[in-house]
C-alpha cells in the first residue's frame, strides 16, 4: 500500500469516528428532558441552547476548592487542567450531560485540526474482565461500539490520537471500581499513557475508594439552589409548580438535583401534590416522581405515532415491554443493546428455549425439504434445469449458511418470535423502541438504545 494511500485511508476512519461521536453527541442532546422542556413547556423556537443550570466547584491538587462563574465552560477547565479530569456529582446531577458537553467542543476541534485526538465515549460498565487492561478494553469498545478495525485502533493509541471519556465507574461493584481506578492509574503512569483522560463518577462512591485517579483536577456539580430552581420553573412556565413546593423542604430536596426537576416539571399535571407532600420519605417521593413522569409520557401524544389508528399499545403493555428491557440490561450489566443483536441468553427459561431450538429446526428442515423437493422433480422429470435449480439453491444455501449472515438473520428472528409469543416484546419491536424513544424513556443512536438515564432503567426493573 503506497503513503498516499494508506494516509487516505487513515483520513477516512479519522472521519468515519468522528462522524459517529458527532451523532451521538446530537442525538444526547436533542434526545434530554432540559430539551423537552425548553421545547414543550417555556415553547424556545428553536430551543435555547444547553444551559449549565447548576453551580461547579474546581479543585485542583491541594488548594481550595473555586467556584466557576457561569459563563465557565468545561472545555476552559479541561485545557486549565491540560485534558486529565475528573467529573464528580451525585446520581442525576449532570456527569453525563456534562461529558456529552465536552465531547461536542473536542469533536468540532478534531475535525478542524487533524492533530487533535479523538473524543470517544465510553461506559466502563462494559468493562467486564478484571484482567483485561484498559488499553485492550478500549481497543474492544471502539470495534464493538463504532465498528473500528482493530489494527486502526491501536495504531490511534500508539500515536496518542485516542481521547478516552469514561463514564459508569459509579455503576460498577465496588471491588471493580477499585481495581478499575488501579487501572487507568497504571494506563496514565504507563508508557503509552494517553495526552487527555476523563471521567465521571458519584461523589459518594468515589470518596470511599482507597486510591485516587492520578488526574490534575476534579470538578464538583453542586446541587441546585432554591434561586436555581425558582429561575428554571418561572422560564419553563412552571410556577405553579415553584409555588407548590417553594415552602416545602423534602420537595425542595428532591429539586435539588437536576434530573428530578425536570422530571416533575414535566410530569406536573400527574402529581397530586398534597398526596406527593404527604409521603413519608425521599425515596417514596422519587418513586411517586417517576411514576407520574412516566404516565405522563404514555398519556402525551406530542408526537405523530408509528402506529395505525386504533393499533397503538395499551399502557400496561408499554410498561412491561419496557420493564423487561430493563431487567434483561441490568442482569447482563448493560446500558445500551443493539436491536441487530439481541443476545440469545435473553430466553431466560427452558421452555424459550426449547421452542427456539426447535423453531430453527422447522425453519431450516422447511428450506431443506423444498430443496430437495425441487431435486426429486428434476430426477423424477428427468428435466435437467430442474435438477441443476435444486442443486444450485442448495449449494447457495449451504454457503450462506457457512458465512453465518443468514443464519444470524433466521437466529435474529427466531429469538424475536419466542419473546414476542411470551410477551417479553411486541411483534415490531423496532417500532415500540423508536416510539419509547420520542416518549423520552429512552434514547437511540444508530441501532443501539439505552434508557435516558440509569435510575430511571433502575424503576422500570424493579417494577417487574
Amino acid at each position: 500500500m503506497s503513503k498516499l494511500t494508506s494516509s487516505r485511508t487513515q483520513l477516512q476512519n479519522r472521519q468515519k469516528l468522528l462522524l459517529q461521536i458527532q451523532n451521538e453527541v446530537k442525538q444526547y442532546r436533542l434526545q434530554s428532558l432540559h430539551r423537552a422542556v425548553l421545547t414543550y413547556l417555556a415553547q424556545e423556537t428553536p430551543p435555547l441552547k444547553m444551559r449549565r443550570t447548576w453551580d461547579v466547584e474546581l479543585k485542583v491538587s491541594h488548594h481550595p476548592s473555586v467556584r466557576l462563574t457561569a459563563d465557565t465552560g468545561i472545555i476552559q477547565v479541561f485545557d486549565r487542567l491540560n485534558g486529565r479530569l475528573l467529573i464528580l456529582g451525585s446520581p442525576g446531577s449532570g456527569k453525563t450531560t456534562t461529558l456529552v458537553g465536552l465531547a461536542k467542543v473536542l469533536v468540532g476541534r478534531a475535525r478542524t485540526d487533524a492533530e487533535e485526538p479523538l473524543p470517544v465515549l465510553l461506559n466502563l460498565l462494559t468493562w467486564k474482565n478484571q484482567n483485561q487492561g484498559i488499553i485492550d478494553w478500549i481497543i474492544e469498545q471502539l470495534q464493538i461500539k463504532y465498528g473500528i478495525a482493530v489494527s486502526v485502533s491501536q495504531d490511534w493509541i500508539q500515536q496518542l490520537q485516542i481521547l478516552p471519556l469514561l463514564d459508569g465507574l459509579d455503576e460498577l461493584p465496588l471491588n471493580k471500581q477499585v481495581q478499575c481506578v488501579q487501572q487507568i492509574n497504571q494506563l496514565l503512569n504507563g508508557d503509552i499513557s494517553p495526552l487527555h483522560l476523563v471521567i465521571c463518577a458519584n461523589v459518594i462512591s468515589y470518596q470511599k475508594l482507597p486510591e485516587r485517579l492520578d488526574l490534575n483536577g476534579a470538578i464538583f456539580l453542586r446541587p441546585l439552589t432554591s434561586q436555581q430552581i425558582q429561575d428554571y420553573l418561572i422560564n419553563s412556565r412552571s410556577r405553579e409548580l415553584w409555588q407548590n413546593i417553594e415552602t416545602d423542604e423534602p420537595l425542595l430536596k428532591l429539586a435539588k438535583v437536576p434530573l428530578y426537576l425536570t422530571m416533575m416539571t414535566l410530569a406536573y399535571e400527574e402529581i397530586l401534590i398534597m398526596s406527593w407532600k404527604h409521603l413519608n420519605s425521599f425515596e417514596e417521593q422519587r418513586q411517586y416522581l417517576f411514576n407520574a413522569y412516566i404516565r405522563r409520557q404514555l398519556n402525551q401524544d406530542i408526537h405523530p405515532s408509528e402506529y395505525p389508528q386504533g393499533k397503538a399499545p395499551k399502557i400496561e403493555s408499554f410498561r412491561r415491554w419496557l420493564g423487561w428491557l430493563a431487567t434483561r440490561l441490568k442482569t447482563d450489566e448493560l446500558t445500551e443493546f443493539s436491536i441487530k443483536k439481541i443476545p440469545i441468553h435473553w430466553l431466560n427459561n427452558d421452555t424459550q428455549k426449547q421452542r427456539y431450538k426447535l423453531t430453527i429446526k422447522l425453519i431450516l428442515g422447511l428450506v431443506w425439504g423444498i430443496i430437495l423437493l425441487i431435486i426429486l422433480a428434476g430426477i423424477i422429470l428427468r428435466e435437467t434445469p430442474i435438477l441443476i435449480t435444486g442443486m444450485g439453491l442448495g449449494l447457495l444455501l449451504a454457503i450462506l449458511l457457512e458465512k453465518s449472515a443468514l443464519k444470524e438473520k433466521i437466529e435474529q428472528f427466531v429469538i424475536r418470535w419466542v419473546l414476542y409469543k411470551d410477551g417479553n416484546i411486541p411483534w415490531n419491536y423496532q417500532r415500540f423502541l423508536n416510539d419509547a424513544t420520542r416518549k423520552l424513556f429512552l434514547q437511540k443512536t444508530g441501532d443501539r438504545y439505552r434508557f435516558i438515564n440509569r435510575l430511571l432503567q433502575e424503576h422500570f426493573a424493579n417494577k417487574i
